[in-house]
């Protein structure tokens, strides 16, 4: 698809399928992603949830992640809809290529059992999908990827940021596979979804078991900070609070910054979104489960 066809496709009536692919558990802001995501069938369908791995002990971690996955989806009441899968057990950096998971093998399968486009949703590092691009190039050319990453496309600190710098050469491999490209650029929108243990609690404080999920893990996780993977989400969800652009496809040097632009790959650019409308969308859905 061109970028023009995306973003029409994104701000269409469609309800769009989705796989959420997020590093659940390295902080607090994946389960609400995935949550908000879930609980908005009138515009997402949501396929499946991958965890994605993070950190030195990934393989551990990316288990753990699909056991929280699962978790909320039966909190969401969603138990026997929604499948959860284990990401990979390493990152492409170190493994020196892409690795088989249940994730990638299940972005193949959704992207092959339908007609439709299949968007997959990443919130942590690529490595699910980037693997799953490099192994299945079958696939490329139907699976949207959205991507909540990299610090600026205009500057030189990239690899310091959180998603991108877990797996570095995951994302030079995603962005040089990817046919369909989004980039929610992290350092652009996150910083105003930053949200305290006491602001959480006031805001998603319905008694029901996603909210009440939620608001304990939150508190659970010591370093947890905001809502930064709405952010992905409200893309599909909320899409009048996005600013979508298109931007060429950058260009990766050996130390991993951006060294230049391909202007014959184009790619859609959001690097501007209304935090307060899709903070308040997201709390009034999960709510209201």
């Amino acid at each position: 698809m061109l970028p023009e066809e995306i973003i029409a496709h994104i701000n269409s009536p469609k309800i769009k399928k989705v796989i959420v692919d997020g590093d659940v558990g390295a902080d607090g802001d994946d389960q609400f992603a995935l949550a908000y995501a879930l609980c908005a069938s009138d515009r997402v369908e949501v396929l499946a949830a991958n965890s994605a791995p993070f950190n030195d002990d990934s393989a551990d971690m990316a288990a753990a992640g699909k056991v929280e996955c699962e978790e909320i989806i039966a909190a969401a009441g969603l138990a026997e809809i929604v499948p959860a899968f284990t990401g990979s057990p390493d990152f492409i950096t170190r493994a020196g290529g892409p690795l088989k998971s249940a994730a990638a093998e299940n972005i193949r399968q959704a992207v092959l059992s339908t007609r439709d486009p299949v968007y997959v949703v990443i919130t942590g590092c690529c490595t699910n999908v980037a693997s799953a691009l490099a192994l299945y190039p079958e696939i490329r050319d139907r699976l949207i990827v959205v991507w909540l990453g990299l610090d600026d496309l205009e500057g030189n600190h990239n690899t310091g940021e959180y998603n991108y710098h877990n797996d570095i050469e995951g994302g030079k491999l995603l962005f040089s596979l990817a046919e369909n490209m989004v980039l929610v650029c992290a350092g652009k929108v996150v910083a105003p979804f930053r949200r305290t243990d006491d602001e959480i609690d006031a805001m998603f404080c319905a008694d029901n078991p996603l909210s009440t999920w939620l608001r304990k893990r939150f508190r659970e996780i010591p370093w947890a900070q905001g809502l930064w993977d709405l952010c992905g989400e409200g893309l599909l969800i909320c899409p009048k609070a996005c600013k979508m652009e298109v931007h060429p496809a950058p260009l990766f040097g050996a130390d991993g910054e951006i060294s230049g632009f391909d202007a014959s790959r184009k790619m859609v650019v959001v690097n501007e979104n209304d935090p307060d409308r899709i903070v308040q969308d997201a709390v009034q859905r999960i709510n209201g489960r």
